[in-house]
This record gives C-alpha cells, sequence and structure tokens, in this order.
C-alpha cells in the first residue's frame, strides 16, 4: 500500500509537525511512502522517507513569471547528505510568509492559476502510483484544491488529518478574517466530504468536528517509543524546564512563571531563536535560553529535569487557536516519568489532557501573583509529589502513546480505504 502524504510541513525528526507525522506512519516502510509539501525553509528527513516533491509559494510565482520553466522539486534518498535542519529562507519566502500570514485570500489566488500542474508533478505521482491520500488540512484553501485535485484526477481515496482548529472557535476580528472563516467552510466541508477517512488531533477535536460535520473523526496524535521508566535522584536545587516554540506568545507565559519561582530557574530548549528583546526579558526574569536540542541530547536534557513545563497563552486570540490542539511534547514529557507542569487557559485541550486523567498539574493563569508563588512552592518543596505523578504520567504513557500500536492501528484503518480501491 503506497500512501502520498500531502502537507505544509515534511517529515522531520526535528520539527514538531513533522515528528506528529512521522509518529504516524511508522510502521511504514519508506518505500511505501512519498510527500508533497510546501514549505521552502525545511530540508525533509531522507532517512524516514526518501522520495519528496517540493512546492512553495516562491515556485508558484516564479512560475507564474516566467522566471521558471518548472513549478517544484523532487527530492530523492540521492540527496541523503542533506541534513534535516531548517534553512535559511530567501527574501521571497520572507516576503511571501508576511503576505500570506495576512492576506490568505490573495495567497489561495495566486495558487489558483494552477501554475503547479506540470507535466513533471504529474509524472512523479505516476511513477509513485499512490494507493491512498493522506492529506493534513490546513487554513490555505489552495492545498485542499491539491490534494481534491490528486484524488479526483487519479483516483485515489483521500483520508484528511486536522491538527488545528481555524473554523469552529477563532474569532472574527476583521472583515478579511470574515471572509476567510466563510471560505475555509466551504473548503473543509467539500474536503470532507469526499474523504473516506477524517481524523482529528485529539479527542475533543474528534468530538467536537463529529458533531459539526455529521461524519466520524478519529483521534490520533503525536506517539513515542515505549521506554524503560528510569528512576532517577531529584535535584538539590529543582530544575524546571520548557521544550518546543516560543510563538503564540508563550515566552510571556514562560515569563510570567519565572517571576514567580524562587531559588530556581527555567531553562528554555527551543529551535525557534528569540528576538533580542525577548532575550533580554528571559535575562531579567532568571531564564535560561539554551537553543534546541535534538536525540539523544533532548533525551538527556529531559531526563536531567525535574519538571517540565507546557504552557499555552491566556490571550483571546491565541486560547481559541489552541482550545483543540495536544501539544506534540506532552507524550515525550509523559513517557520520561518527569512531573508535568501546565500553565494557562485550562480549557485548552492540553490542559484538559493532563487534568482530566491526573497525571499533571495544571496551574490555571487566571491565578493571582500570590497564589502563583504559593503552587510553585509547594511543587519544588515535595519531592514525592512529583515522582508521584510523574509514574502516573509514564504509565498513561504507556497505555495510549506507544508510538509501535498506534501507528499499527492507524495502518489498519487506512488499508480498510486501500481495498475499497
Amino acid at each position: 500500500m503506497n500512501v502520498l502524504v500531502v502537507s505544509t510541513n515534511c517529515f522531520s525528526d526535528v520539527y514538531n509537525n513533522g515528528k506528529t507525522l512521522e509518529s504516524i506512519f511508522s510502521s511504514f516502510d519508506k518505500r511505501n511512502l512519498a510527500q508533497v509539501f510546501f514549505t521552502e525553509n525545511m530540508n525533509p528527513d531522507l532517512n524516514f522517507c526518501d522520495n519528496y516533491f517540493k512546492i512553495s509559494d516562491v515556485n508558484v510565482l516564479k512560475k507564474l513569471l516566467k522566471l521558471d520553466e518548472t513549478c517544484g522539486e523532487i527530492i530523492y534518498s540521492d540527496n541523503i547528505t542533506q541534513k534535516n535542519t531548517y534553512l535559511k529562507p530567501s527574501f521571497i519566502f520572507r516576503f511571501a510568509k508576511f503576505f500570506a500570514k495576512y492576506f490568505e485570500l490573495p495567497r489561495d489566488l495566486l495558487w489558483k492559476f494552477n501554475s503547479w500542474r506540470t507535466e513533471n508533478f504529474s509524472r512523479w505521482i505516476e511513477d509513485f502510483n499512490p494507493d491512498v491520500i493522506f492529506f493534513v488540512g490546513g487554513n490555505q484553501g489552495f492545498s485542499h484544491d491539491l490534494a481534491l485535485y490528486l484524488s479526483e484526477t487519479f483516483n485515489i481515496p483521500l483520508a484528511t488529518y486536522f491538527t488545528d482548529d481555524y473554523l469552529l472557535f477563532p474569532k472574527n476580528n476583521s472583515i478579511l478574517k470574515m471572509i476567510q472563516k466563510y471560505r475555509m467552510n466551504i473548503f473543509y466541508k467539500k474536503t470532507i466530504n469526499h474523504s473516506s477517512l477524517c481524523f482529528a488531533i485529539g479527542d475533543t477535536m474528534s468530538k467536537s468536528y463529529t458533531e459539526f460535520f455529521n461524519k466520524e473523526f478519529h483521534s490520533i496524535m503525536n506517539s513515542v517509543d515505549k521506554q524503560v521508566f528510569s528512576n532517577y535522584t531529584t535535584n538539590k536545587v529543582v530544575v524546571f524546564s520548557y521544550f518546543g516554540g516560543l510563538h503564540l506568545n508563550r515566552w510571556e507565559m514562560l515569563i510570567r512563571l519565572s517571576n514567580s519561582l524562587e531559588s530556581t530557574r527555567i531553562n528554555v530548549y527551543s529551535i525557534d531563536l528569540p528576538s533580542n528583546k525577548i532575550l533580554d526579558q528571559f535575562k531579567k526574569s532568571n531564564i535560561n535560553y539554551r537553543g534546541s536540542v535534538e536525540g539523544n541530547d533532548l533525551k538527556k536534557a529531559i531526563n536531567d529535569s525535574d519538571v517540565l513545563l507546557h504552557v499555552e497563552s491566556d490571550d483571546n486570540k491565541n486560547r481559541q487557536l489552541t482550545k483543540f490542539s495536544i501539544s506534540t511534547k506532552i507524550p515525550e514529557y509523559l513517557m520520561s516519568g518527569r512531573l508535568i507542569v501546565g500553565f494557562g487557559p485550562t480549557e485548552v485541550a492540553s490542559m484538559r489532557l493532563l487534568s482530566e486523567n491526573k497525571i499533571g498539574i495544571v496551574i490555571p493563569s487566571s491565578i493571582t501573583s500570590n497564589n502563583l508563588k504559593l503552587e510553585l512552592n509547594k511543587i519544588t518543596s515535595n519531592p514525592e509529589l512529583r515522582i508521584e505523578l510523574g509514574k502516573a504520567g509514564y504509565r498513561y504513557a504507556i497505555n495510549h502513546f506507544d508510538k509501535k500500536i498506534i501507528s499499527t492501528n492507524f495502518k489498519k484503518i487506512i488499508k480498510t480505504i486501500y481495498h475499497e480501491k
């Protein structure tokens, strides 16, 4: 069974969305996977999949302006020396990204000229001969158009996966946002109606989307390799660590936390390079920015920590965007057996996962400064509590986030539409 994955981001063992995709398809042979992706400044993981077609906004624009005969780039395993790292974006890419951030409609119009429909692209699809298309649905109409075009033109069943909500809860604070939400409602329904299978990133999102679209959604999120539980000796000075992105104002939440911590500091590991302004605020708030870590270095940094932090912003815009989202790092945190502390709106899915299953401590962002200090002091002064909840989290991860089990079950579900072909 050959599966063609269509998504904004490529397979990756570094970036969150790419890591989630790798966990989902970990039971597949790399020869049975190919991917179309749209991000210019990211190299794909050629150790996981060795057959890619990259089409970026820059490619589409150049083809439209007749600056390039082709539209997109085929990446095969011949490029295996290419590292799965961040690439410095070009000026055109940075301009397009800034433009698209505020004007989704013009970006979709750019792709509507269909300059990406080339003979080269069609031959690549035919050569791979996919049996199923797995589409990661986003908030841009062009990706839906492309996935539907491939499904209908080549008669391939479509499975669609949503990892973030851009439709039900985000508020419309401008006419452009109202127009975009109206458009999204149209292309979401069209894609979902055409899909043979639908997935969402967690139970909360699956339930809400099942009710809203009147079609069954399966839950699937990031999973991790099963690990043997490692007992640890608590550090004399409790180590708080945060791993993940600093966007969506998460950096502000880390500062609020750190300002209420006594006799310790927060280590921040992130691939995002903060601005000098943010770095200055981190320094004033006793936050130690330590860059990005991968592989064994990541595991070591997690295992050397006493408390693992997850934060979500409580401003209206971002709490709407993260209402259904479950962080990629939560399963990694849980499998380590370390205590997880969540700080942010209690209604968002990541926080609910921790609190409802009693596998972490969630501190509401509405708490007063004095009470926040008291809650953090309880955590730092009680190693038994940290160990107990860490073990509870580990047991939950074994039962719910074992990558081998989840990917195998996913493969069985996907095969149901493969046999329909």
